[in-house]
């Protein structure tokens, strides 16, 4: 039971995060291999969250590509093999130039697990897409890994910044290619050096009419007194 209930919140992040993908027409199957790309926008950065859910009919040749040499586990060296693998059959592009993915974080249930359906596979990567100019940009996203027995989802984030504003999002029928269409606007010049001015001075302020209302009170008392 205990182990049932691990499992269910260790996976629970993960159902949550697809929550987030648009509705596809047809639902994730035994034979399918799902593949979820949740991409974040952020100024001067681009990630990529893959989920990757090989159904119980499609495990074995998906796990063949991972455990190359059969040993019934998955080594490092076999984890960042796929990781590179899955990275070549992916291309993102910002208005048109291609970026370079670099593999940021990895997560690989045991074997058996995939078997069952029930494993998932996280793989995160990241782009340097370099200073954004303010106004309108596209970012194009192709996914074609393993397009024979796979069906696709790709979403974008919301984004943590408020000078991101993502416009449009436009997908194939199958969602093995995506695009975001949104827009940068830079935070005010001295924005930054206006809130560090702007604390003290609430700050002053509460302090001197906190002693205004002491001195009044004092006042007030004293002339009572007398």
């Amino acid at each position: 039971m205990a182990d049932a209930v691990t499992t269910v919140l260790r996976r629970l992040p993960i159902w949550l995060a697809l929550l987030a993908f648009p509705f596809s027409g047809s639902a994730h199957r035994l034979d399918e291999y799902l593949q979820a790309t949740l991409i974040a926008i952020e100024p001067g950065s681009i990630r990529l969250q893959i989920i990757l859910t090989p159904g119980v009919a499609v495990a074995a040749p998906v796990l063949a590509l991972i455990d190359r040499d059969g040993d019934g586990a998955i080594s490092t060296n076999e984890a960042s093999a796929y990781a590179e693998r899955l990275k070549r059959d992916l291309t993102l592009r910002i208005d048109g130039r291609a970026l370079e993915l670099k593999l940021t974080a990895s997560n690989f249930p045991p074997p058996d697990e995939l078997r069952t359906g029930w494993g998932i596979i996280r793989l995160e990567y990241a782009a340097a897409p370099g200073p954004f100019t303010p106004g309108a940009h596209e970012l194009a996203f192709e996914n074609r890994h393993q397009s024979s027995l796979s069906v696709y989802l790709v979403n974008a984030a919301l984004p943590k910044s408020s000078s991101i504003q993502i416009t449009r999002q436009t997908r194939n029928e199958n969602q093995i290619t995506g695009r975001i269409d949104f827009t940068f606007q830079p935070p005010p010049a001295g924005s930054s050096g206006a809130k560090r001015i702007v604390l003290p001075l609430c700050v002053a302020l509460v302090v001197l009419c906190a002693g205004a209302v002491i001195w009044w009170r004092r006042m007030r008392d004293s002339a009572t007194v007398s």
